[in-house]
């Protein structure tokens, strides 16, 4: 089913608002907006299969109504961005959610596995990805494309059906429960607070602390203009010369407009405002002034995380999981250093849910000096209490 009215929107929605479960995904554009720009909605339910044109059906609220319902679970492939998108259309978070990219690397099918592949291994079908680059917005959609669209939750139906029943023979229902929560929070969809935009630039940490709050307030600014305009960022200022703005505190156009990477058009539209954002950064107090995050500088025991590293590939064997899916090496860095500054290793990443017995114990006991690897008679390595146990 092709959608283009409202009228077939509503047939639509009457006829999958008893399912128990929708997949669903959508199709959008991002190369030059502030905003996705949505071109096609996907859903199948109760054996339905549509695509949903929300370019020529304006209004989505009977549908939209149906996403929010809490008792429907919504499955998509890598949803993050799908779930952007819904976030900001439903303004609201959506909730219940299961991701088949994340169930998969559960189970040990891999810890970023592609649509086209996780097909195959359930369905045994091989699908095109012949449309990945098409523009979505275009006008008129030929039937290639409309198909091309369909099987994304044509397939993603028996994909979630097959990965139920392995999470269910394997017991990693809740494992896959813990892993969703961070897309059924709020904060996982919301912007970067106001006084951190500037910590998306790179190239900054030569800039005097007065000089880093006048470039706080102008990406703040950078920030608001793009979003009116839907527009990047980067099309209203490129980094480079706004941290040269910054740097310079230019008080005239000619002096704004001698800066390298600076926009004519944009000099002669907003330099005015930008003098005005310079002056307002130039008048936030000393000890207001933004202050940037530290480098890690923390260095551990040499061969401390290779150890630790080397049992979770161990581990990792032992569960049919890849290791970065049970700990990766920026965690492990953490986790090690949570230990040896005694911060609360409890609170840790790796001490949360599924993760802590199956692999955070473990690495704390090795850290602690109460476990230690070694090889048993099998030749296989293993765990082993020490002395200090």
């Amino acid at each position: 089913m092709y959608i283009t009215t409202r009228e077939e929107l509503n047939s639509l929605c009457e006829r999958i608002k008893s399912c128990d479960t929708l997949a669903l995904d959508t199709e959008f554009v991002r190369e030059t907006t502030y905003y996705h720009r949505l071109g096609l909605i996907q859903v199948a339910g109760n054996g339905v299969f549509a695509v949903i044109d929300p370019i020529l059906v304006k209004d989505l609220t009977p549908f939209l109504n149906l996403v929010k319902k809490t008792d429907i679970v919504k499955v998509f492939h890598a949803a993050k961005q799908d779930l952007e998108i819904l976030h900001r259309l439903c303004g609201e978070v959506i909730r219940p959610v299961f991701d088949t990219q994340i169930a998969a690397s559960v189970v040990g099918w891999g810890s970023q596995i592609s649509f086209a592949k996780i097909v195959q291994k359930v369905t045994g079908k091989k699908i095109h990805k012949a449309e990945t680059y098409t523009d979505w917005c275009r006008r008129p959609l030929s039937k290639n494309q409309i198909d091309y669209a369909l099987d994304d939750v044509r397939y993603l139906v028996p994909v979630y059906d097959k990965l139920k029943k392995v999470l269910r023979k394997m017991d990693r229902e809740e494992w896959v429960k813990g892993e969703l929560k961070f897309l059924e929070k709020p904060e996982t969809f919301a912007g970067p607070e106001p006084d951190r935009h500037y910590l998306k630039i790179k190239n900054i940490r030569n800039l005097q602390p007065r000089n880093l709050a006048v470039l706080n307030e102008l990406a703040f600014w950078r920030d608001e203009e793009a979003r009116k305009r839907d527009t990047l960022p980067k099309s209203v200022v490129r980094d480079e010369p706004l941290v040269e703005i910054a740097r310079i505190l230019p008080k005239d156009l000619e002096t704004l407009s001698a800066i390298r990477g600076m926009y004519r058009k944009e000099v002669k539209k907003s330099g005015h405002r930008i003098f005005e954002v310079i002056k307002k950064g130039l008048k936030i107090p000393e000890d207001q002034y933004p202050v940037l995050p530290q480098p890690d500088g923390y260095s551990p025991q040499r061969g401390v995380e290779e150890l630790l590293a080397a049992y979770v590939q161990i581990r990792a064997e032992e569960l049919k999981i890849e290791p970065s899916v049970l700990a990766d090496r920026k965690q492990i860095h953490n986790f090690v250093k949570c230990y040896e500054l005694g911060d609360d290793v409890k609170k840790h990443y790796l001490f949360q849910g599924w993760r802590k017995d199956s692999i955070g114990s473990c690495l704390y006991s090795i850290l602690d000096g109460k476990m230690g690897l070694a090889i048993d008679k099998k030749g296989k390595v293993n765990l082993f209490p020490t002395d200090k146990n």
